[in-house]
């Protein structure tokens, strides 16, 4: 085994013995150092009876990938995810569609992460792509090359190791929505998102997948409770969403509005027979004229979350929030803040009891103001100008000098 160069080509070759003899093969990189590894990498294959003869030759473009991914794996998901699956997929086989697996490696993929996330928003061409969309099709990628894996394309992920933007860094803060914004943005809002908002608010079902494409035979207003029929994102979100007075009263007022042209509870206004595909420019304007800051629709389901907190103990809140884990609950309380202040001033009445904290109490019966005011005055008059002792001694000491004139 061994690397050596050849006059028609720029790269480093590597030479090997495995179960059929003398193998010869292409590093495909013209630094000694890279193929140093590839070169270790392909001896520890061999030793642990990974490498197949053949295995490194199979030459599979990844657009046939893409193909196989699809219909062997994508076609298993939610129809959310098959939707997401595909938007992630035209946009990898856009950039990676020409190479072949083997050809594929993460100096390439970190190379396609920037150039994307470079790459303007077709909505707002000021705009780039968010790094959170860089990061959902980079995690596609991952699951695809997995997928491979299984399939004996390849040995190894190329997309492993490959580092995410940080997506906190463009996501608004979140905070807590008081009665009276909730109030002006149900106000502002068109008559199909105001009913989506209440049901947002009351109930803390995901926003499209769960809440924008219901249909009516999902909603049992009878029981007051929703059944999403298994379309949802994890086995724990299969339990029945129930319905508070409120929500229920809503939706039955909206029916009658709708009637029966439709199967869906927010039907698109070209295409009856679909649910409204977004409400992003609708959530926006309705903002803007409520006169509220920015902040995701999706945020709602935060909203509901940190109000049942609040009287609820957290089994309940997890059940309410079809999580699988207790833990999941605190990603989304917010404004817990003023909870924090709260318990903060209940140990200041402990620990200081009658007694003034921190020293206050010297102040005596003064103010804080008063006592400012007195150390200013004496700082002033320290910093007053040189003066004669008094206004005799001015007028004597005067008269000598003129005397002596």
């Amino acid at each position: 085994m061994g690397l050596y160069q050849r006059k028609d080509s720029r790269f480093w070759w590597m030479s090997y013995t495995a179960a059929n003899g003398r193998m010869f093969e292409s590093t495909k990189t013209s630094s000694k150092e890279i193929a140093k590894k590839i070169l270790r990498r392909r001896e520890g294959e061999i030793a642990l009876g990974l490498f197949k003869v053949g295995l490194a030759r199979v030459t599979l473009a990844f657009a046939k990938l893409c193909e196989e991914f699809v219909s062997s794996h994508s076609s298993t998901l939610s129809t959310s995810s098959q939707r997401n699956h595909r938007t992630f997929i035209k946009n990898l086989k856009s950039y990676f569609g020409e190479y072949d697996l083997a050809e594929i490696q993460r100096p390439m993929i970190e190379e396609y992460r920037n150039h994307r996330r470079q790459q303007p928003l077709k909505s707002n061409p000021k705009a780039t792509i968010k790094g959170a969309t860089v990061n959902r099709e980079l995690e596609c990628l991952h699951c695809m090359f997995q997928f491979a894996i299984t399939r004996k394309y390849v040995t190894e992920n190329p997309a492993t190791g490959v580092r995410h933007f940080d997506e906190r860094r463009e996501r608004p803060a979140k905070r807590m929505l008081t009665a009276d914004e909730e109030q002006r943005i149900v106000d502002a809002a068109p008559p199909h998102l105001r009913v989506a908002i209440i049901l947002l608010v009351q109930t803390g079902v995901r926003t499209y997948s769960e809440g924008i494409s219901l249909r009516w035979d999902q909603v049992d207003l009878a029981n007051q409770v929703i059944h999403l029929n298994g379309n949802v994102k994890t086995k724990a979100s299969e339990q029945p969403v129930p319905l508070t007075r409120l929500a229920a009263d809503v939706l039955l007022e909206w029916k009658k509005e709708q009637g029966t042209q439709s199967p869906f509870l927010f039907p698109s206004p070209s295409n009856p027979a679909k649910p409204i595909g977004t409400v992003k420019r609708a959530w926006k304007t309705t903002l803007k004229n409520a006169s509220v800051s920015y902040f995701p629709i999706y945020n709602l389901r935060h909203v509901f979350c940190t109000r049942l907190s609040w009287v609820a103990p957290d089994a309940v809140v997890q059940h309410a929030m079809r999580h699988s884990s207790p833990e999941t609950k605190r990603y989304y309380q917010l404004g817990l803040a003023n909870q924090v202040r709260e318990h903060l001033e209940q140990v200041n009445e402990k620990a200081y009891e009658k007694q003034s904290p921190l020293g206050l109490r010297a102040l005596g019966q003064k103010s804080v103001q008063e006592s400012v005011m007195v150390v200013e005055q004496q700082e002033a008059e320290n910093r007053k100008p040189l003066r004669f002792r008094d206004s005799a001694a001015a007028t004597e000491d005067t008269s000598q000098l003129e005397a002596r004139i």
